[in-house]
């Protein structure tokens, strides 16, 4: 009796204390209150299949497999060039490779044909990520070899046919998803290697395992006036509608922890989100929380991971895990991100000196001739406030060792890039040209080296001149 008496107290105590602190602030109630806390953690969780679902529907909103990486669900869109600024959809798209495209719904499909024609020592990666932009997979030159092969895509727990893998299949990858990203990267060398570049892109198609065995012609497409267009975004509070979507198509049921205590503000309940269901005070705390998140997450990204010389080094990339904050941050600025085996992505806003980049002033950075990717590395020019490519006089969005003969290499084999709006007074200098305003760096390690895995690698400085 004495216990319970105790226990009393201290509840009663531990209310009248954080009354006191209530009294202090502006009064909300509890009711707004728990929406909008659940409604930032909902938004962060969500951030991940939000950005995909948001690359999905402007991906597949065609009737027909287009030359600029659009599709229908289901099928495959390639591009036939490098991206630039008319490329508005993927923040941080690369300048560096081609690109084939499918959205996938393996509930529609099945068990998914994945195929991978002879690439010799040409660098390419198939890239499969799930509706969370989780790593599913990845197919390279060390798992594929150069001959190619086939692989199937299923989703997972699938059983296998009743005779077992068929024969001509080399390997199964399993996505705890039903919707799969497919996205897939041919290198290319320079303009004058587009024509044969295009050749082996030709030869990256998928297609369902009934058509296994059968001859297939390379993707037919349509050709688009422009890239992909950005669709109108989702207004107020239909953002919950569409993360509440994903979530109930794609449920990861080792997040049913976090995600059960959202049905609290009508996501991921008995029935779909219907902001009508809703109270004043809820409406009122989840609009809070929509105008808060993004900023929360903004604010994050700038110091979220490991800092290497100023670049944020973006380890994280495919592999997320519970850190819904990392993954969160990584798809507001670089959706799509590979695995950082395959590929890393330091990036920067800032200066050697923590200020932020502007085309107000000349900058330099030099790579050193150990450079640390095994297969290229490039250094590419965005504007800080959307992370898109900018127009320059001279159509260069990157500048990129696996298009060796548009640079020019210092005597002892490192490389200066020359970050600045005008044109440098310095021939020797590799032009980055810069917007008049803030912008931002992104660098692509492909294929990076183990020093800078385990962060032993100095990476260089960027510094205002």
């Amino acid at each position: 009796m004495k216990k319970a008496l105790m226990s009393t107290v201290i509840v009663s105590s531990i209310l009248s204390s954080t009354s006191v602190f209530a009294t202090q602030l502006t009064p909300v109630t509890p009711q707004e209150e728990l929406a909008y806390t659940l409604g930032l953690q909902a938004f962060i969780y969500g951030a991940g299949p939000l950005t995909v679902a948001q690359v999905r529907a402007a991906s597949t909103n065609v009737d027909a497999p287009m030359d600029n990486g659009a599709a229908p669900l289901n099928m495959m869109g390639k591009t036939l060039k490098l991206a630039g600024p008319e490329d508005k959809v993927v923040p941080t798209v690369n300048n560096d490779s081609l690109y084939s495209q499918s959205h996938i719904n393996l509930n529609d499909t099945g068990p998914l044909v994945i195929e991978v024609p002879p690439t010799d020592n040409r660098y390419f990666i198939v890239q499969l990520l799930d509706d969370y932009s989780e790593a599913v997979g990845n197919l390279i030159k060390e798992n594929v070899g150069k001959e190619g092969g086939k692989y199937l895509l299923v989703n997972k727990g699938w059983k296998g046919l009743d005779g077992g893998i068929p024969d001509g299949i080399d390997g199964i990858i399993e996505s705890r998803t039903p919707m799969v990203w497919y996205i897939q990267r041919t290198s290319v060398f320079g303009d004058k290697d587009l024509p044969t570049a295009l050749k082996v892109h030709d030869g990256f198609i998928n297609y369902p395992l009934s058509e296994l065995g059968q001859v297939h012609q390379p993707v037919k497409l349509t050709h688009a006036k422009m890239g992909i267009s950005r669709l109108a975004p989702p207004k107020g509070l239909e953002w919950f509608k569409l993360i509440d979507s994903e979530l109930r198509t794609n449920p990861v049921a080792g997040d049913a922890a976090m995600v059960d205590q959202f049905k609290y503000i009508g996501i991921g309940g008995d029935k779909p989100f219907n902001a009508d269901d809703l109270t004043a005070e809820q409406k009122k705390g989840l609009l809070r929380a929509l105008n808060a998140a993004p900023q929360i997450i903004q604010y994050a990204s700038r110091d979220l991971g490991v800092k290497n010389n100023g670049w944020a080094m973006m380890y994280e990339g495919g592999r997320y895990g519970n850190d819904y904050l990392s993954r969160a941050s990584i798809n507001f600025r670089a959706a799509g991100l590979n695995t950082k085996e395959r590929a890393l992505y330091p990036n920067r806003y800032t200066d050697s000196n923590d200020q932020q980049l502007s085309g107000k002033y000349k900058y330099r950075m030099t790579m050193p001739a150990d450079a640390p990717a095994k297969e290229f590395w490039s250094l590419t020019m965005y504007d800080a406030k959307h992370l898109f490519m900018v127009p320059n006089s001279i159509d260069r969005y990157s500048v990129s060792t696996n298009r060796k003969d548009e640079l020019t290499y210092n005597k002892d084999g490192s490389l200066t890039v020359c970050i600045q709006n005008s044109k440098p007074t310095d021939a020797s200098c590799n032009w980055l040209p810069a917007p008049k305003n803030d912008f931002y760096l992104h660098l692509r390690l492909y294929e990076p080296t183990q020093a800078v895995l385990d962060n032993t690698y100095a990476l260089p400085q960027v510094i205002k001149q």
